[in-house]
């Protein structure tokens, strides 16, 4: 009976030795990266699922999701679309992941589809500062618009004043500007913070008047009360309910 159960013991770590070799040599564990994925999406559209590799493994919400996927390393087929859309998805993609973390960045509003933005650190402001980029969400606006930002002040006698700091071209539907650095208004508390007027980019025709809208540069949902060190991604839109042109924050980032 002994002899029999190490013969059986004997044969379980033969099987598995044999099992671990491949050409003589051991097979090496599979191992894991991880995919941050950042959406930024509109309430219509509803929730997107995320597929890699034929397998839906997460999903996301409006108006915005951050998931971290774990998966294996190596050549990866990642697919986002709404459900039971699979065949038509919104994102469609190979991408290598290793070991590190692997980004996805992506906006998305049913017709309107920008993949990147947000702040890859690729510059970096002044100390104080503050970066921001722009693309156009307004389906009224022109393929190409120029923009000029403004400083609003009040001046001591209670005159409300305004000077030119920035000017962006040729702000597109489908891709983010390049930032432009702006720094803390230098009128202090007599400030009411930065604004904007639009130009058509073929003809220089004003579309958007700095004083009839007073649309606004937003570092904050609430306020546009200047921020330092930040860098922010927005949309120009102009609100349904107050028929005036504004800034929508769609990536923020706080500097340390």
């Amino acid at each position: 009976m002994k002899k029999i159960k190490l013969l059986f013991l004997f044969t379980l770590i033969s099987q598995f030795f044999f099992a671990c070799k491949k050409d003589g040599e051991l097979i090496e564990a599979k191992s894991y990266g991880s995919i941050t994925i950042r959406s930024t999406t509109t309430a219509d559209v509803g929730l997107l699922l995320v597929d890699i590799d034929g397998k839906v493994t997460d999903t996301l919400k409006a108006p915005s999701s951050i998931k971290n996927i774990k998966a294996y390393t190596g050549k990866r087929k990642l697919k986002i679309y709404k459900p039971g859309k699979a065949s038509t998805p919104i994102i469609d993609t190979l991408f290598s992941l290793k070991d590190s973390n692997a980004k996805l960045t992506f906006l998305y509003t049913g017709s309107l589809k920008i993949i990147g933005g947000g702040y890859d650190g690729s510059i970096t402001p002044a100390k104080g500062n503050s970066l921001v980029q722009f693309v156009d969400l307004e389906k009224s606006l022109p393929a190409l618009v120029n923009m000029k930002i403004y400083e609003i002040y009040f001046n001591d006698a209670g005159d409300l004043l305004y000077d030119e700091v920035a000017t962006v071209k040729a702000i597109n539907k489908t891709s983010f500007s390049p930032y432009i650095e702006l720094s803390k208004p230098k009128h202090g508390d007599l400030s009411i913070g930065y604004y904007y007027e639009l130009f058509n980019a073929a003809n220089n025709k004003k579309l958007v008047d700095l004083l009839t809208d007073f649309p606004s540069v937003l570092f904050d949902p609430q306020t546009p009360v200047f921020q330092e060190n930040k860098v922010m991604s927005l949309g120009i839109i102009k609100d349904p309910n107050a028929g005036v042109f504004t800034t929508t924050i769609i990536y923020d980032t706080q500097l340390k």
